[in-house]
């Protein structure tokens, strides 16, 4: 299911609602012509922000969407469930992006127990406020739907927040992860069945957000290696990672091991009044880029 904001071209905030695996769903919140990301990196291509639906005995919400998706996300979030159904709203970290809706869920349904580490409860205690009821969870906790779906929690700290989660469902092989792995990339497409479209931008997303990070990467993955086989990547940018999950967590394993051995760095500094000192620095941030230094 596709919808689109009223009085908006097609093509610039729409909403796809599709089954995934089983008894998950995900509303994604297509946003076709953002061109700037947290205010350092253009983008070509927009992003998307995912959401996930798990049904067991009871039911979790994984991550919400950005504010300005607000009447056509929780359309179909509504469209798609009863929010009193709802038992747990997992915060995969408090990027507005993903938790930019949190308030208005809590509101629907205020029976949810929100699910997240520490430092994510923290933060989200002063972008919501008001009460709710939590769980704060770490690495290697679970938390049982039912049916099956045996959640369990993977620490991801700084990737690219500290306050960051993996969620594993055992029953699907589903590694949901938020920023991790994803790429700003809008297209129909749910998932990534053309690699050698979507590489250029899932390597430049991998340079701007998680290379500084390149330690917390490897430190992710090695606990990731503690879980059973990862069938799918739930992303929480662009095209979810069916089809090539070996190869793209592949490279950034290696991108990373590569960067923790690098000793070239550069660091950029502009003022710009008017975007042209920008548009001229981002030009040039991206050649840096694609040398591989960070």
């Amino acid at each position: 299911m596709v919808a689109a904001a009223p009085g908006i071209a097609q093509k610039r905030l729409t909403i796809q609602v599709e089954a995934v695996a089983e008894d998950t769903t995900t509303i994604r919140s297509l946003d076709w012509d953002r061109d700037r990301f947290d205010i350092e990196f253009g983008l070509q291509n927009g992003t998307t922000y995912n959401s996930f639906i798990i049904r067991g005995e009871k039911v979790a919400l994984v991550d919400t969407s950005h504010a300005k998706f607000r009447e056509l996300y929780l359309k179909a979030l509504t469209g798609e469930i009863d929010p009193k159904t709802i038992d747990y709203l997992i915060i995969s970290h408090t990027e507005p992006d993903h938790s930019g809706l949190v308030r208005d869920v809590l509101e629907l349904a205020p029976q949810v127990v929100v699910v997240g580490a520490k430092v994510a409860i923290a933060f989200l205690e002063d972008l919501v406020h008001r009460p709710f009821d939590r769980l704060i969870v770490k690495n290697g906790d679970t938390l049982d739907l039912g049916r099956g779906h045996i959640l369990e929690f993977v620490s991801a700290p700084n990737l690219h927040w500290p306050d960051t989660i993996f969620t594993y469902d055992h029953k699907t092989g589903v590694l949901f992860t938020c920023d991790a792995f994803g790429l700003h990339f809008c297209s129909a497409a749910t998932y990534d069945e053309d690699l050698e479209v979507i590489s250029p931008d899932f390597r430049f997303y991998y340079e701007c957000l998680m290379a500084p990070n390149a330690r917390s990467v490897l430190g992710a993955m090695k606990r990731m290696a503690a879980l059973p086989p990862v069938q799918m990547v739930a992303t929480g940018h662009g095209p979810l990672l069916r089809y090539n999950v070996a190869e793209l967590t592949g490279r950034y394993q290696r991108w990373s091991q590569e960067k923790t051995k690098a000793e070239t760095l550069v660091a950029m500094f502009y003022v710009s009044d008017y975007g042209f000192s920008d548009r001229v620095s981002q030009a040039i941030a991206r050649g840096i880029t694609k040398t591989s230094v960070a």
